[in-house]
């Protein structure tokens, strides 16, 4: 475990990408910190992002994930370019979040939906919890129309 010092100095998008779970969710906390913290909503800070936030709902780790999916609400909550990452990153929640025992997890991909209708990205997130109900897992449709019946 003392490989921990080669993770700690990287900056915060190199640690959401990195092997060591560990330091991707230390990177996913200093994510939502500063996704809190920009003022801005059209700072250049939130381009460096765009390209992770997939990553952050989709993690491996169970402990990891559930704080990329913290962070990646804060970002679709205070980022402009947010609906871009819409078709990809609901389409990475109703397969690997939808899926996942805990309830937490559940409920925050839910509301990473219903966010990004807040920011007009309905007609994606439709498409991709439809697309949800052709999944061979059941908790994944049960999700994916629990979702849609919130959002109407």
């Amino acid at each position: 475990m003392g490989d921990d010092s080669e993770w700690i100095k990287l900056p915060i998008d190199q640690k959401c990408e990195h092997k060591v779970w560990k330091a991707r969710l230390n990177g996913y906390e200093e994510a939502l910190k500063l996704f809190q913290k920009i003022g801005d909503e059209k700072s250049p800070e939130w381009g460096k992002y765009l390209g992770l936030i997939k990553k952050f709902v989709t993690d491996s780790n169970a402990v990891a994930q559930l704080k990329g999916l913290e962070a990646a609400l804060a970002f679709i909550e205070n980022a402009h370019v947010a609906g871009k990452t819409a078709g990809e990153v609901v389409s990475g929640v109703v397969t690997k979040v939808f899926n996942q025992p805990k309830a937490r997890a559940k409920e925050l991909g839910t509301d990473i939906c219903l966010m990004y209708i807040e920011i007009e990205k309905a007609e994606v997130v439709q498409d991709e919890l439809l697309k949800g109900l052709d999944n061979k897992n059941p908790k994944i449709v049960v999700s994916c129309i629990e979702t849609l019946r919130k959002a109407l």
